[in-house]
């Protein structure tokens, strides 16, 4: 009996509880930058948030205790509120983790990219109860006066069943919250448009994306399209003036068996030479977004843990008992 005391003493101390919460930061910190997409999801994470979450319950069915011995011995008012504070600040903790808990067992992200005109079923990427399906229907990029983008927005259609349920504008720090399903803007890329004649006379067009390769008929030259450049200056090297596109240029190589021969920067619509009498020229850029689409079933929990956690320090916060000055 005296082993088990021990032991339960370890498990729900709070020494015990600080020691996990810094394990956690520590390997949260390392894990997320060594994978990023799924190291929440790794079982030495979740074991450690369980262990945790049972740190903090016997630790708060420890304070259970006290706040009733303070009403039935009638230390006041204050100190009451103190120790319900207390016991809130451990039970809003314990929301959070379970939330957090049920997010790394049966949470869900992934990411999609869309063209204007795209649809995705929302169910083939993510297993939801409620489908729908997601079409883009615009993507921009709003600039200040100076160039530099002030906002990126995917303007969506949600529908049900082919119908129009919703039509929603996703932008950065406004995500689409629609039925459990959150889509937030994440990042964007171009198509490329291209046109190259062959030797033989043949016009021909394609989209590429950024690094795809292009092989133009009558030559055995490969091409890489290898960047969109907005607003192209030599001096800036690889990098554009702004987003806008004020000089737009598409930088590519060309490579003939596996050799690199050169690299350009030509303009929209303007010819590139690629061999003799091989011509390619890039005639537009098309947009797309990525969103990243996100399931948290356990979002609702961490909510109404933080708001419970955020009153119970303010109740042992206004509750601490006041220092009596020393009388002169």
């Amino acid at each position: 009996m005296q082993g088990f005391n021990r032991f339960y003493s370890l498990v729900s101390s709070m020494k015990t509880g600080l020691f996990l919460l810094f394990l956690i930061g520590v390997t949260a910190a390392v894990g997320s930058s060594v994978l990023p997409g799924s190291f929440y999801q790794i079982p030495v994470f979740k074991l450690l948030l369980l262990l945790l979450l049972i740190n903090m319950i016997l630790c708060t069915f420890n304070r259970i205790k006290l706040p009733f011995r303070v009403v039935l011995k009638r230390f006041g008012r204050r100190v009451w509120y103190r120790q319900l504070g207390i016991f809130t600040l451990h039970l809003g903790i314990i929301l959070v983790l379970v939330g957090g808990l049920i997010y790394s067992v049966s949470g869900q992200n992934d990411r999609i990219h869309l063209l204007a005109g795209d649809r995705v079923d929302i169910a083939k990427v993510l297993d939801i109860r409620h489908p729908f399906t997601l079409q883009l229907d615009e993507f921009r990029i709003e600039f200040n006066e100076d160039g530099s983008p002030s906002q990126y927005i995917s303007e969506v259609t949600v529908l049900e069943n082919g119908q129009v349920t919703d039509q929603i504008a996703i932008s950065v720090n406004h995500p689409l919250n629609y039925q459990g399903v959150k889509a937030y803007q994440t990042s964007f890329g171009y198509l490329v448009k291209a046109a190259y004649i062959a030797e033989n006379g043949e016009n021909k067009e394609g989209r590429f994306f950024e690094g795809e390769w292009l092989d133009p008929d009558g030559t055995n030259r490969r091409v890489r399209i290898y960047k969109y450049i907005p607003n192209f200056n030599p001096a800036y090297g690889m990098r554009s003036v702004t987003l806008r596109p004020d000089n737009p240029h598409i930088v590519f190589s060309v490579y003939e068996n596996d050799k690199l021969l050169g690299i350009g920067a030509a303009k929209l619509n303007e010819p590139a030479q690629i061999d003799e009498n091989v011509y390619v020229t890039f005639t537009g850029v098309e947009p797309y977004t990525i969103l990243e689409v996100k399931s948290d079933p356990g979002l609702p929990l961490v909510l109404i843990g933080g708001c419970a956690l955020m009153l119970g320090v303010c109740l042992a916060m206004l509750a601490t008992p006041r220092r009596k000055k020393n009388m002169v």
